[in-house]
């Protein structure tokens, strides 16, 4: 029997190559909307914090045989908030240093 858990799309190498795509869009977003739409930079921070709280949530207290069934699921949704906060922080990290070269 195989014990391996379930390989998703990010996990591929074409899906890793989808990554510098997802951070020049999140640099577009810092770019050209948030200045437009302040509001919508506070929104990606709690939005980052929910995405955190529920992957710690999700791996410290759903683990066991009860929710062994949905292990597949919840790997999945574990790979896409990993992705998500991943590529948020390197977005964010490299735009604030485009700036403070910029000047």
């Amino acid at each position: 029997m195989n014990d391996t858990p379930p390989r998703f799309g990010f996990e591929s190498r074409a899906g890793q190559f989808s990554y510098p795509f997802l951070i020049s869009a999140m640099l577009l977003a810092h770019r050209y909307l948030y200045p437009v739409y302040p509001e919508l930079r506070t929104a990606e921070f709690y939005m980052t914090l929910a995405g955190l709280a529920l992957y710690i949530a999700s791996r410290k207290f759903l683990t066991g045989p009860r929710f062994a069934t949905f292990r597949p699921q919840l790997r999945l949704m574990e790979k896409l908030i990993e992705v998500y906060i991943g590529v948020t922080v390197i977005a964010s990290l490299i735009f604030a240093l485009i700036v403070s070269i910029a000047g």
